[in-house]
């Protein structure tokens, strides 16, 4: 009786835990509850299951991370489909508004990368993190791949170069694209809230089609033989068909879906898989009729899973099975998926970091795939943080990957960076796409040091959170970024010697020291810190943990002017010599801190902020709320006082750089983006005219003596001084990116850019020559005809010795056409407008320093 009553318990406590796992989950993705009660449904979950490794507590909590930055004044996280409409409304604003050329405030934005790692000390090394791609079956040298935050990319060489298809686009977030084999012109993207995208000209522009379900769009597969015949899977909503080209889609099953394969020699037969109802077996299904109809295959139990059929031998189709994160089992088939036999590994983990896939770890489905050889079914590749392969048909595996490198070369098998999010076979060529960029190996079955061939550089796609900038020149710049550690730039060296990798992890908030620029400092997710002086230019690096009290995802770091250090945990600390020791300058303020800001003409007047959360512990009256607290005697009292007078969830603390008692706070879920306050937060003054419903994120003020102030947001850079009316663009040539962050080098006169997927990027500060009419003679030369357009092409020409970059924009704000490195002077540019329909259109016009927009009327 004991022995069942323990049973019992058992299953209910697991019950309990996997639905509030499922139920938070789900609601992200529904995208219809307010963060507050995503939180207190995540917060539930975790009390009970924990937070370590393999409970998804990392994912949720950089989740959590962006989606209180993203708030609107109800208190729901904006979409990508609300940012990618308001951007259209804001060119749609900025077109009627600029029918002029404008100088953009001096803007001139350049990209600094990094494109390519360069291991020092970095443990895990890559260029970005890429959740999908596909390759043209008879041209493997035609790639896509896709980066959550960097867009779509495009190489027609295997990876020598490679050409952004997306810095234009008003979405960023990519979780599934294919090629049209009969016509690989034709591109498909799916997204996340299940909006697909359709290009019929290799990339150059796209066109949102029908949407198939509510979720991730995790999968699109082509028919073979009729192209207008599509299947969707979504993450959240179910398993979709379209026949006309994904114009419109019908739900053909309900559930969680992650994959869907043909059997490649007989196209009647379809195998798809869910993660299965909890509570109930099933999740593998298969259909003979062409995929109006499946049948649930009940013998597996609850589970995500992915499946493997070779060319060679399709009766043989693999199964690969998922348990709370980490490996559950592989199964086999040999009647076309009929039946499956459970095969014996026991006891093996696949899906963690150890190499005899022994320890408990993983981060499935999200990490997981499966590849099987076309021309011999019994080698099999699997992956999760690592990747292994199987020569006898699943019944043993070997791990064919290290996530480290040195791990790596001390088992002589190839290195491929951690988390793998699909890997399949083109041809003999396996392809693997994870956190770091895609791998590929030309020779499966030789496992050797090389096994892997990495093809990611020259992509620009990394997400960093958070830079730190010198005050020297050349510049030097730490950076930390998602899945891909911490970064070091050092200005005035070759490209391909400029970026140096020294952290792994996830890279957070770093700086430069003031004093000696051979001096950075850097941290990892909640708070880790670690010290080098040699600009982790060797292999010895000093780790800070062991002194740091830990803290929030991203935990401040900040600088004051003498040198001194100052982290945000549960209370603000200072270091006097260099991360050796700490000292406690704030009262417990009772949550962890989440910005610290020192003034740069008095290191007596701090500033730090907390937010409560929504977890079901939390006090009803502080739930949700943010609080800023002040000191004025750098924290002698260690009695900070609280400010007043505002509300939302601050994304951004600035300090006037002469006066302390001037800041800027940027926030989320106000009617106001960003307020100012003049008394030291006595009282605050609205500061947003001009700005577009975008989230702001990093807030810059500029020793200028005008009051410049930068605002980084969800696409570009605002910026606004004492002399303007409201804010004004700042982002000439900049792609549409997150801003993270925002700093200024005096010493060499730039503004950087922390972006989230397309790495860093700088401009010349703000200028304001009022004076010089140059730029209006560029513009009384630039020749746009005819216009009226009654013909098939437009023509565009201009004399002056530079590039630029084109866009058609529709009177909606859509753009239509882009075309970039456009010289102008010698020969006019043709653009063809064939099939536009009649109406007033925009063209705009990018140089490196100066913006034209211009209507034009087709007839």
């Amino acid at each position: 009786m004991v022995k069942k009553l323990k049973l019992l318990l058992v299953f209910l406590s697991c019950t309990y835990i996997s639905s509030y796992a499922q139920e938070y989950q789900k609601m992200i993705s529904e995208n219809s509850h307010r963060l507050s009660e995503i939180q207190e449904e995540a917060e539930k979950y975790f009390e009970v299951n924990g937070i370590g490794k393999g409970t998804g507590y990392k994912q949720y909590k950089r989740w959590e991370y962006f989606a209180m930055k993203q708030l609107d004044v109800n208190g729901f996280v904006k979409d990508s489909n609300y940012l990618f409409n308001e951007l259209q409304a804001q060119n749609q604003r900025r077109n009627a508004n600029s029918l002029e050329e404008v100088l953009d405030n001096g803007a001139s934005w350049s990209e600094l990368g990094p494109t390519y790692f360069n291991e020092t000390t970095g443990w895990n090394p890559g260029v970005g993190r890429i959740s999908s791609f596909a390759v043209e079956n008879k041209n493997h040298n035609h790639i896509i791949i896709g980066s959550i935050g960097g867009g779509i990319w495009k190489t027609t060489d295997k990876g020598n170069t490679w050409n952004s298809l997306t810095d234009n686009h008003g979405n960023m977030y990519t979780y599934s694209l294919t090629i049209e084999q009969s016509n690989t012109q034709v591109y498909y993207w799916g997204s996340s809230f299940g909006h697909v995208y359709k290009s019929l000209n290799a990339g150059a522009t796209w066109e949102q089609i029908g949407n198939a379900g509510i979720g991730n769009v995790l999968k699109i597969l082509i028919h073979p033989t009729n192209p207008n015949v599509l299947f969707a899977c979504n993450q959240t909503s179910g398993l979709y068909k379209s026949l006309n080209g994904g114009e419109s889609w019908e739900l053909v099953v309900q559930g969680r879906f992650y994959d869907i394969e043909f059997d490649p020699n007989n196209t009647d037969v379809l195998f798809a898989s869910s993660y299965g109802i909890y509570g109930s077996n099933g999740g593998f299904f298969r259909s003979t009729d062409g995929g109006n109809s499946f049948i649930e295959n009940k013998t597996f139990p609850y589970g995500a899973k992915m499946i493997g059929v070779s060319k060679a031998d399709s009766n043989i189709v693999y199964v690969l099975e998922e348990n709370r994160g980490r490996f559950g089992a592989f199964y086999k088939s040999v009647d076309n998926g009929v039946t499956f036999q459970k095969l014996d590994h026991s006891n093996k983990n696949y899906f963690g970091y150890d190499n005899k896939a022994s320890d408990n770890r993983g981060q499935a489905p999200r990490d997981m795939g499966i590849a099987v050889s076309p021309t011999n079914p019994d080698e099999v590749h699997i992956a999760g943080i690592n990747t292994w392969r199987s020569m006898d048909g699943g019944v043993s595996f070997s791990n064919s990957s290290q996530w480290t490198i040195g791990g790596a070369k001390n088992l002589d098998i190839g290195y491929c960076h951690a988390d793998v999010d699909d890997l399949e076979f083109v041809g003999n060529d396996l392809f693997v796409v994870t956190d770091g960029g895609i791998f590929l190996s030309e020779d499966t079955t030789n496992l050797t040091a090389e096994y892997y061939k990495d093809l990611t550089g020259g992509l620009g796609i990394r997400q960093f959170y958070k830079l730190g900038v010198s005050q020297t020149n050349p510049v030097v710049i730490t950076a930390g970024s998602q899945d891909n550690g911490s970064s070091i730039y050092r200005g005035g060296r070759e490209a391909k010697d400029a970026w140096i990798d020294w952290l792994g992890a996830d890279g957070m908030e770093g700086l430069v020291d003031i004093n000696n620029p051979m001096v950075v400092y850097g941290t990892s997710q909640f708070g880790g810190l670690y010290k080098t002086t040699t600009q982790g230019n060797d292999a010895f690096w000093w780790r800070m943990r062991r002194n740091s009290p830990g803290g929030n995802w991203v935990t401040p770091l900040e600088q004051d002017q003498n040198g001194d250090l100052y982290y945000g945990s549960r209370s603000v600390y200072k270091s006097a010599d260099g991360a050796d020791s700490w000292e406690q300058i704030s009262q417990d303020l009772g949550r962890n801190v989440t910005h610290v800001k020192i003034a740069p003409s008095n290191p007596d007047i701090v500033y730090a902020c907390i937010y409560y959360g929504n977890g079901w512990y939390i006090p009803e009256e502080l739930r949700g709320r943010t609080k800023i607290y002040r000191t004025l005697n750098g924290g002698a009292t260690q009695e900070w006082a609280k400010l007043k007078g505002f509300k939302g969830e601050v994304n951004s603390i600035a300090i006037h750089p002469t006066d302390p008692n001037k800041i800027a706070v940027a926030l989320s879920g106000a009617e106001e983006k960003v307020i100012i306050s003049t008394d030291g937060g006595g009282s605050w003054i609205h500061y947003s005219k001009g700005l577009p419903n975008f989230s702001p994120y990093a807030l810059e003020w500029d020793d200028n003596k005008r009051d410049g102030l930068y605002l980084g947001m969800d696409y570009g850079v605002y910026y606004r001084d004492m002399n303007m009316q409201e804010w004004e663009s700042f982002a000439n040539n900049l792609p549409n990116v997150k801003v993270n962050e925002l700093e200024i080098n005096y010493a060499d006169g730039h503004l950087y850019a922390a972006t989230y997927g397309r790495g860093i990027w700088k401009s010349p500060i703000a200028t304001y020559d009022d004076s010089s009419d140059d730029h209006g003679d560029y513009l009384d030369n630039i020749q746009i005809y005819p216009n009226p357009v009654k013909g098939e092409y437009l023509y565009i020409k201009g004399d002056k010795e530079e590039t630029v970059a084109i866009r058609l924009f529709d009177s909606r704000g859509h753009i239509l056409r882009y075309f970039n490195g456009v010289a102008l002077k010698n020969e006019a540019y043709r653009m063809s407008i064939a099939y536009l329909p009649k109406g007033i259109y925009f063209v705009r016009i990018n140089s490196k320093d100066m913006v034209t927009t211009k209507k034009i009327v087709i007839e």
